[in-house]
């Protein structure tokens, strides 16, 4: 008796293990591909000098030239952004492919709306795919170039859209740093008030060290510190005119004027608006003409006059 309910159960057993097997292989879908998650991925980006991404707000080429990469030809770029960049080339990865009944429209919205983004090491393009997303910004969708296949990509480990850094206009990816210059070696420095002129003063080097001319007495920590903030001052973004009230500020009298020299005689200015009733930011006006905001603490450790320095 024992011996037949031995042979019962190790039946069972086998037949349970075949059972099982036989679901497992026919449940599984043969259709889903082995996605490659290298696939999009600029494995060797220290090799890259050229990035171009063209997108319906207009064309981005971000290159490596004398050491620095350059925005548009005209731009030093923010480095922050570049290692942002390259980092999200090097990890981005397929998490699945786009669903069938979404596929087509997804892929005609990136080729049609999307951002081109194509990879250069010297003259050889490395690679080029199309970028996008939802409206929402919550689902980043790639396509390479040739493919019908559209993949919705993801960073391991990150909640993060990684098409938006691949979004940015030309501003986003300038370098936001006012005055661009090391003030431990520099020429000169004028800060002028037009409603204030008695305030107005000047910073030059003497023996390695910043003075304010015809002032004898100066509290060296204030200097230094001013110089501090002024060469580290940094835009939070670029303002286009056709912001509204920014085309206003043309016709006032800046609050303040800075202008600075460094010894390879490059300029740097900047004019500073007082701001209006409601404005959380103050704006100010590159040399070049572009209009930036500011932070409003950053602009109290910039804004300094003559007397302030005084011991």
């Amino acid at each position: 008796m024992q011996g037949t309910k031995n042979i019962s159960l190790i039946l069972s057993l086998a037949l349970l293990s075949i059972v099982s097997l036989c679901l497992m292989i026919f449940s599984t879908d043969k259709t889903v591909p082995v996605i490659d998650p290298d696939y999009f991925k600029v494995l060797e980006s220290e090799k890259i000098d050229r990035v171009v991404l063209n997108s319906t707000s207009g064309i981005v080429e971000l290159r490596f030239e004398n050491n620095q990469w350059i925005v548009n030809g005209k731009w030093g770029a923010d480095m922050q952004m570049i290692k942002v960049l390259f980092a999200t080339l090097r990890q981005v990865e397929p998490r699945r492919p786009v669903a069938a009944k979404l596929k087509d429209s997804v892929r005609q919205s990136l080729q049609n709306s999307g951002t081109q983004v194509s990879v250069f090491q010297g003259s050889q393009m490395v690679s080029k795919f199309y970028a996008g997303g939802n409206s929402l910004k919550t689902e980043a969708s790639f396509l390479r170039d040739g493919d019908s296949q559209p993949y919705q990509m993801a960073i391991p480990g990150y909640r993060v859209y990684v098409a938006g850094i691949l979004e940015l206009n030309e501003n986003g990816w300038r370098n936001k740093r006012v005055f661009d210059f090391n003030w431990r070696n520099f020429r000169h420095l004028a800060a002028t008030y037009a409603k204030e002129p008695a305030e107005n003063f000047e910073v030059e080097m003497k023996d390695r060290y910043p003075v304010i001319k015809n002032l004898p007495k100066v509290d060296t920590a204030k200097l230094n510190n001013y110089m501090d903030a002024i060469s580290l001052l940094f835009a939070k973004r670029f303002v286009s005119t056709s912001q509204p009230g920014i085309d206003s500020l043309t016709k006032v009298v800046p609050l303040a004027r800075i202008e600075i020299q460094d010894i390879a005689s490059r300029s740097f200015s900047l004019e500073l608006y007082s701001p209006r009733k409601n404005d959380h930011e103050v704006f100010g006006k590159m040399s070049d003409g572009q209009f930036i905001a500011l932070d409003k603490k950053s602009i109290g450790d910039i804004v300094k006059k003559r007397s302030y320095f005084a011991p």
